[in-house]
């Protein structure tokens, strides 16, 4: 994860990007004690300082396994697990405004539920982050050994149907006759 976030997330303070180890320790430690709370700080590799002021207070703490985001003191910290995404994009937010936002899909057991991340103040920030996100999603996907030639990995095509349904791109009824006939129903 480390080095994937120093290889596809720019040291960028003008975005409010700041790769280890050239975060600012004022930020870093209004993060930590504002909605990063549970996170070490030697386990911080990247910060996203939302905050116009520059104080660190909301925004994205990126640790080697997870992240934990605030969008602002009034709403609760998130806290997600890499292997969690099932889906991550970057969308425009009020048209012709400029801000944007990161929308995420996430997946703990049998619950799968969506968070947002914004970056009103920072709209350039986030396809940086949409991009650090879907690479660690990706690379977080455990197919298992592969199926002889002549057999279908019915888990692995289940899995994806399934990251289909919650990224939205099949339907409820699309997905349920496409798991019957993959279970020959």
């Amino acid at each position: 994860m480390e080095a994937l976030l120093r290889d596809r997330l720019p040291h960028a303070p003008q975005m409010g990007l700041f790769v280890a180890p050239n975060i600012p320790a004022k930020k870093l430690d209004t993060a930590l004690s504002d909605y990063a709370t549970e996170v070490e700080r030697d386990a911080v590799l990247a910060l996203y300082d939302a905050t116009l002021s520059g104080t660190g207070g909301d925004g994205a703490v990126f640790a080697r396994d997870r992240f934990v985001f605030q969008n602002n003191d009034l709403q609760a910290a998130q806290t997600v697990r890499y292997a969690d995404l099932v889906g991550v994009e970057a969308q425009r937010r009020w048209l012709g405004l400029g801000g944007k936002r990161v929308a995420l899909t996430v997946n703990r057991g049998r619950a799968t539920f969506e968070l947002t991340m914004d970056f009103s103040g920072a709209p350039d920030a986030a396809d940086y982050v949409a991009d650090v996100l879907d690479a660690a999603m990706v690379r977080d996907i455990d197919f298992g050994p592969a199926p002889p030639a002549d057999e279908t990995d019915t888990a692995a095509v289940r899995d994806a149907l399934q990251r289909l349904r919650a990224e939205q791109k099949l339907t409820e009824e699309d997905f349920a006759r496409l798991l019957s006939a993959l279970q020959g129903e």
